[in-house]
């Protein structure tokens, strides 16, 4: 396995602790790598787009990934609509951060993620967004978080 891969993967191990050791929290898809057909919750752990070019520095045109070897990396949570209210509020308990399942809390309770990285940070949360499904036909509602992940250096 690939040290970026095994980044994706230690990131979702460590959100899928946090959501399932929480009490009254239904059972979470969580999956490192892009999920094409979730099982409502579910979140998932995938590569940015675009990967490394996301906001300039001011230093030569140098993103933040660029100057410091990082990786934007995608952490999408989505949830069924048929029970709009209960499921805006799954969504709205990952957002908040006095949550126990507040979702950039169980990434920063170890941000080197075991060793792996030497940071990582998160950069935006969107609001509640459709994400829809990829016949088309449905869509899922969810919140989408950006972090920069940074290698650590030997």
């Amino acid at each position: 396995m690939t040290e970026l891969n095994a980044v994706l993967e230690a990131m979702a191990d460590q959100i899928r602790a946090v959501v399932d050791d929480a009490a009254d929290w239904p059972a979470t898809q969580v999956e490192a790598f892009w999920i094409p057909n979730p099982t409502p919750p579910s979140i998932d752990v995938y590569l940015a787009d675009p990967g490394r070019e996301v906001a300039e520095t001011g230093g030569f045109g140098e993103t933040d990934a660029d100057s410091l070897g990082g990786e934007w990396i995608n952490v999408r949570a989505r949830v069924a609509t048929n029970d709009a209210q209960a499921n805006q509020r799954l969504l709205i308990e990952l957002c908040d951060p006095e949550s126990e399942v507040a979702l950039v809390q169980a990434l920063y309770d170890d941000p080197t993620l075991g060793g792996l990285v030497s940071d990582i940070s998160l950069e935006t949360q969107s609001g509640f967004r459709p994400f829809p499904t990829l016949d088309g036909g449905a869509f899922h509602l969810g919140v989408l978080w950006l972090f920069l992940v940074i290698p650590a250096r030997s």
